[in-house]
């Protein structure tokens, strides 16, 4: 991406940080964002919105904007499509709408390509909003305000933090803090759990007084054999938990610890020495043909909105989570694409093959704000503001039902439709002769897997690609 020296994006004009745009490559999009259309706001202001990593520093300012909300016409592409905000005038004190954002993106033809930069900028002045940054206000006003504020917090930071000074549960509350902001919201219940055990363990160990540059390694060892399972009335029980769930501690505390190093706290992580123990992670049986025939009849019968969510877990290859995830907006039906947050938290395109299209305009969605989610306990699209654990727990649930009724294996769960249509796809393109190099490249397409190793390897663990009948390679009988 074209980069613009300090001296210039003081001084440059609205057509010359134009200009520049429309020499930057298509790739580099999301990374580098156009000008407003009001040349009455500052340029260096529009300048941040080229660069998606802006200064992390927050100036802690009240919320006086409304969020950046993106206007596509009603999916009109003759008309222009833009994103909008409004900024609380600092002379009237009222909420003002703002100039629209839409250089560039009205060049592109598909509505996919016009709503993947218009999301991009509408993330993009999301975070300066939130940062602090104002459209009424020269960006070095901004900057000196940020110096000011680093100045007080390391001034502060001087004042209270005494790495010699602070005992074992200190530290950890104080680096959990420190952590807390960039935590997904799973992460911080789990950590928060993890720490609270782990506090109360120093607690009987006496050690929750002690300096934590005296923790000691196999103090922290003890803790982790130590831990036993909590039962369903939140009472402690007699066994031990499994290698998952202590790697799970292992991990919130080397987090914790890894945070004290970058505060000079302590010396060194020394959690990283403490090996992870060997998992054996739960196997998701896949399902014959006569089940999946048996399962879609039960459904049709007594669970019809049950049956829409394993499609989609069996058309698109997504997690249960990821299907709880989707909103209306995250459906593109005309260009047969559908946008899903992935583990690493990041929206990866997923194409809609015609099976699902045919359930997905059975939902009716244009009848839906783009912000309703696709399931919910309701039945129909709309708000379902619970957590994911809630909302998966949900389908669980429903699907326990089915799994009580038809006597299915304990092993076969919500889970097993994915790699039940992973087998189905790998044994039918083998069936049509292709060489299995071939085929693993098709499949890559279909499943999402980065590597053939990698889809090689869940082949494996699912029992898709197994030897075929070697018998008559044997040279005696048994």
């Amino acid at each position: 991406m074209t980069n613009l020296k300090k001296d210039t994006a003081d001084s440059c004009t609205y057509r010359s940080l134009l200009e520049i745009y429309l020499k930057s490559d298509k790739a580099s999009i999301h990374l580098c964002f156009l000008c407003f259309e009001n040349t009455n706001f500052m340029p260096t202001f529009n300048d941040l919105l080229q660069n998606e990593y802006v200064t992390e520093y927050s100036l802690n300012a009240k919320k006086e904007y409304s969020d950046p909300k993106i206007y596509d016409a009603d999916g009109d592409l003759s008309k222009r499509w833009y994103v909008y905000y409004s900024f609380r005038d600092p002379n009237t004190e009222k909420l003002k709408r703002q100039p629209p954002i839409y250089k560039g993106a009205n060049r592109f033809k598909t509505k996919a390509e016009r709503l993947e930069i218009l999301m991009a900028y509408k993330s993009a002045l999301k975070k300066l909003l939130s940062e602090g940054y104002s459209p009424y206000e020269n960006y070095k006003v901004t900057q000196a305000k940020i110096e000011k504020l680093e100045k007080v917090k390391k001034a502060q930071l001087d004042t209270q933090i005494q790495p010699n000074n602070y005992n074992a549960v200190e530290a950890l509350d104080f680096a959990f803090k420190q952590k807390l902001p960039y935590l997904s919201d799973r992460a911080k219940v789990s950590i928060k759990s993890h720490l609270k055990r782990f506090k109360a363990w120093l607690e009987q160990q006496k050690l929750d007084k002690i300096d934590i540059k005296t923790l000691k390694r196999r103090e922290i060892s003890i803790f982790l054999n130590s831990l036993k399972k909590i039962d369903k009335q939140h009472k402690l029980t007699d066994e031990a938990i499994g290698a998952k769930t202590r790697n799970g501690y292992r991990t919130s505390l080397s987090l914790i610890f890894g945070q004290l190093v970058s505060d000079d706290i302590v010396e060194y992580n020394i959690i990283t020495a403490i090996k992870k123990l060997k998992e054996n992670p739960k196997k998701h049986k896949s399902y014959s043909d006569s089940q999946i025939k048996v399962m879609r009849e039960y459904m049709d019968k007594n669970d019809p909105y049950l049956r829409k969510f394993t499609q989609f877990i069996a058309y698109a290859f997504l997690r249960n989570v990821e299907v709880c995830r989707l909103k209306v907006g995250d459906i593109d039906l005309e260009n047969r694409r559908l946008y899903v947050q992935t583990k690493t938290e990041a929206k990866e395109v997923v194409p809609i093959i015609g099976s699902l299209a045919k359930v997905i305009e059975q939902m009716e969605l244009h009848k839906y704000k783009s912000t309703d989610f696709i399931f919910s306990d309701s039945e129909t699209c709309g708000q379902w503001n619970v957590s994911e654990k809630t909302k998966t727990n949900h389908f669980y649930d429903r699907f326990a039902i089915m799994k009580k009724e038809l006597e299915l294996d304990e092993d076969q769960t919500l889970y097993s439709f994915k790699h039940t249509a992973a087998s189905n796809l790998y044994n039918s393109l083998a069936s049509e002769g292709k060489a299995n190099e071939q085929v693993l490249m098709e499949l890559m397409g279909f499943t999402r897997h980065k590597t053939k190793s990698q889809l090689k390897k869940y082949l494996r663990g699912i029992g898709a690609s197994l030897a075929k009948d070697y018998s008559n390679k044997y040279t005696i009988d048994f």
